[in-house]
């Protein structure tokens, strides 16, 4: 295992902890694509236990205009392990709030607990 993880991508940092098998990404959001889905750098990742719903609905143009409001913030996101399609999956905050709870409190997605595997959302 590398002592020394940091590796660079684009200009977002990945860090692997040496003693855990998740990783960090920390960047920018350069790109939302939904509410659930944003680019850190052309990274894509998927928001981990969130169910917003799709674009082609009025709730859903409402969660992407929400999720929009933090293109160009610093994110970091912590990578589950999973990949959904393309994204890798993650629990991500923005200036230390977690970024779902952020959108959950706007009524814009909701959580889902099935896939809520850290259970981060338990008590939500």
């Amino acid at each position: 295992m590398n002592l020394y993880p940091k590796t660079f991508i684009s200009l977002a940092l990945i860090f692997t902890f040496a003693h855990a098998s998740n990783e960090v990404i920390v960047g920018e959001i350069t790109h939302v694509r939904d509410g659930d889905t944003f680019e850190i750098e052309n990274i894509p990742i998927r928001l981990a236990a969130l169910d917003c719903p799709e674009n082609n609905t009025p709730e859903g143009r409402y969660a992407t205009k929400i999720a929009k409001q933090f293109e160009g913030s610093q994110a970091l996101c912590e990578l589950t392990g999973a990949k959904s399609y393309d994204r890798f999956v993650g629990y991500c905050s923005i200036n230390g709030e977690d970024y779902g709870e952020i959108l959950i409190s706007q009524s814009a997605c909701r959580v889902w607990k099935k896939y809520d595997i850290w259970e981060r959302y338990v008590e939500l």
